[in-house]
């Protein structure tokens, strides 16, 4: 799991370099792509529900975001952990796939 995160904490850092700097200047009617939203949702899909590696991910990458963002600290983290923690709770309690079960 270190290893995994470790390889994210790397994929979060190249998102959030995308999205502050070169995702800007193509900007459409000042909307720009959140990359690490969607990186986050992805991740907590694949990731085992039982698992805690998406929160992780989602803490680093609200930590990242708001370090080169103007606005407070905490304010990506709060919004990240929480779609993290609803997607985490979604999945443990209302989606039932059979990768994840060992029987």
């Amino acid at each position: 799991m270190i290893k995994k995160i470790l390889i994210s904490i790397i994929i979060l850092y190249f998102l959030t370099l995308l999205e502050t700097s070169f995702f800007v200047l193509f900007n459409v009617s000042k909307w720009i792509p959140n990359t690490l939203l969607l990186y986050i949702i992805v991740f907590n899909i694949i990731e085992n529900p039982k698992k805690y590696g998406g929160i992780y991910v989602s803490f680093i990458a609200g930590f990242l975001l708001d370090i080169f963002s103007s606005n407070f600290i905490g304010f990506h983290i709060i919004i990240f952990l929480a779609i993290s923690l609803l997607l985490k709770f979604v999945f443990n309690r209302y989606v039932r796939i059979s990768l994840f079960e060992k029987t």
